[in-house]
């Protein structure tokens, strides 16, 4: 029974061991030419897919500087107006200044006392 105990505690103990990759039992995938040739050609389509993305960065940056110059044009450009036009000058309306309102001064004084008297007189 002891033998039993001791072998399967041996074997917990070693299994991590056995599955590392330099371990005979596990054999690691052949490394050949053709694999080798296929991870260039993926590195080479991923280095060529940075430089795209970097060359349609750089064309959106400059858009949006173009497109930032453009609109401060635009602002610094005062609209042009167009002129008033100009008349000759005529004669100026006659008035009738006899149909106009006239009040007495003593009216007037009458009515600025009565409202100084209503409001306390503050003088």
């Amino acid at each position: 029974m002891r033998v039993l105990i001791l072998a399967l505690s041996a074997l917990a103990v070693a299994g991590p061991a056995l599955a590392q990759v330099g371990s005979p039992l596990i054999t690691p995938q052949p490394w050949n030419a053709q694999n080798a040739i296929i991870l260039q050609q993926q590195e080479s389509t991923r280095q060529q897919l940075v430089q795209q993305q970097n060359q349609l960065m750089n064309m959106d940056a400059q858009a949006r500087v173009q497109q930032g110059l453009s609109d401060i044009r635009a602002q610094a450009q005062s609209p042009l107006l167009p002129l008033p036009t100009m008349e000759p000058a005529g004669a100026l309306p006659q008035m009738d200044t006899s149909q106009l309102a006239t009040i007495p001064d003593s009216a007037l004084a009458d009515s600025n006392r009565k409202v100084l008297d209503a409001v306390g007189n503050p003088r």
